[in-house]
């Protein structure tokens, strides 16, 4: 990773920025794949009042970066609802890390499930049942946007776990721009 740009999210009093940069998620999601994880994603501002904040930092070699951004700057969200940054190299000395993973949450189809599996097999008891409504409706607190499946069209909540590290881990990203295997992505102040 050399090269990276950012979108930021303009203000709108009709549309709060959680839902702007769900729609920049979901823009990034369409395009990404066609990276074969080359590019990873890093949120500045990530847990800001316990959402992703409004920057969305895009980070990759600088090929990929110019790609990307030629792609997005033609684009009616972008346009609409985010200022898009000139592509600039990541800066030298970074002492920071970051992994952000896709959290799955677990809700009441995984209760079913396992109360289905554990009826059939005569252990459903009681107690069980209390500990799987427990552990299967816990809320989760992590930042999240709202997205739509490109596959299924069905919307879902999109967690996001931040890992810290003082090392840096290559690997590849998700459609999602998120790492897999731990892989992190340098942080910095732009």
């Amino acid at each position: 990773m050399d090269s990276y740009c950012e979108l930021k999210a303009l203000p709108n009093p009709e549309i709060i920025e959680s839902a702007v940069v769900a729609e920049l998620m979901q823009t990034l999601h369409h395009l990404l794949p066609q990276f074969d994880g080359r590019i990873g994603l890093d949120f500045p501002a990530y847990n800001q009042d316990r959402t992703l904040g409004g920057i969305i930092r895009m980070l990759g070699e600088k090929e990929d970066i110019q790609t990307l951004h030629t792609l997005l700057s033609g684009h009616w969200a972008i346009q609409d609802y985010a200022l898009l940054t000139a592509l600039s190299n990541i800066p030298a000395g970074i002492e920071r890390y970051a992994s952000y993973r896709r959290q799955h949450v677990r809700g009441n189809s995984r209760y079913q499930r396992q109360k289905q599996r554990h009826e059939s097999r005569g252990t459903w008891s009681a107690a069980l049942e209390q500990a799987l409504r427990k552990k299967c409706t816990n809320p989760m607190h992590l930042p999240h946007v709202k997205l739509r499946s490109a596959s299924t069209s069905q919307r879902f909540m999109l967690f996001i776990k931040r890992k810290s590290s003082s090392k840096p881990q290559s690997g590849s990203f998700n459609g999602y721009g998120l790492g897999e295997k731990g892989s992190t992505v340098p942080v910095f102040r732009s």
